[in-house]
């Protein structure tokens, strides 16, 4: 009788850790709904580079329900306790945590985001699960505008490159407009450009690519004849497709240094004396 209770003993507590270890298992992962069909949503997010942003589930919160929320690409900074699983970052199901902050760690460059997503489940207060939501995330790199062509150096009434690069960074349009805009403006006190003064003059240029031009004078001509100028042009102002986010200042410049026509100078002549 003593090896039967003791037998039995050790059975239950199998059972009871067979049975713990089912329970910790099963709440470090989404449940399996039935049928089972997750539901991604759509449209995709867009969000800015190291941006912070708040997510809630819309639909009606029961008190009590448990949530489980998994980022990837991302930092859950608020919303329950966050643990890391892996390449993810994760609120364990919690009593009525229907809210969470995503600080976005991604680091996207150029024109073209990353990805990270945002997924959710919740289950009722009689255990049963509902569908994983998945949200996907679009991060895009921050605007930027830098002109990639260096300072250059020439006679006054010298022609000009005609033209410089300036690359891009940021989130372009969806192709129905353009979505990049770069102002820019000349600085150029006493420099004309054979038709008149060019100090002052403004444009803007607008693209859906990571790169675009902007236009120079023909050439460059200093009218003041005893020192070098500069032809300096300024971006004034970056702006891509976040409208919340437009007029993005940048101070790239580029520079043209004209240097001064000379004088010659009048020929004279001296006399020679003969014998």
């Amino acid at each position: 009788m003593k090896t039967f209770n003791n037998s039995n003993s050790v059975k239950a507590i199998l059972i009871i850790v067979v049975a713990f270890t089912f329970s910790v298992f099963t709440s470090a992962q989404f449940q399996t709904p039935s049928p089972d069909a997750p539901v991604t949503q759509v449209p995709d997010q867009d969000v800015r580079a190291a941006s912070s942003v708040e997510y809630t589930v819309v639909a009606e919160d029961n008190g009590g329900e448990q949530y489980r929320w998994e980022v990837t690409g991302g930092t859950i900074t608020a919303g329950g306790t966050v643990t890391t699983e892996g390449a993810k970052s994760v609120v364990d199901f919690t009593a009525d945590a229907h809210t969470i902050t995503v600080d976005w760690t991604l680091s996207p460059s150029g024109i073209t985001p990353e990805t990270g997503t945002v997924s959710v489940q919740k289950i009722s207060g009689d255990n049963c699960p509902s569908q994983v939501q998945n949200l996907s995330v679009n991060v895009w790199s921050l605007p930027t505008a830098n002109i990639s062509d260096a300072n250059v150096e020439i006679c006054s009434g010298d022609a000009t490159a005609g033209s410089i690069t300036v690359n891009l960074t940021g989130a372009p349009d969806d192709g129905t407009a353009d979505g990049f805009s770069v102002s820019y403006e000349y600085d150029a006190p006493d420099i004309e450009d054979g038709t008149g003064p060019v100090d002052g003059q403004t444009g803007t240029v607008t693209t859906n690519t990571g790169s675009l031009t902007i236009p120079l004078p023909t050439n460059l001509i200093n009218t003041v004849s005893t020192a070098d100028r500069t032809f300096t042009v300024n971006l004034t102002a970056m702006t891509d497709d976040f409208d919340d986010q437009n007029g993005a200042l940048t101070d790239d410049t580029y520079v043209i240094t004209v240097h001064p026509s000379l004088e010659t100078g009048d020929i004279v002549g001296a006399s020679l004396n003969r014998r």
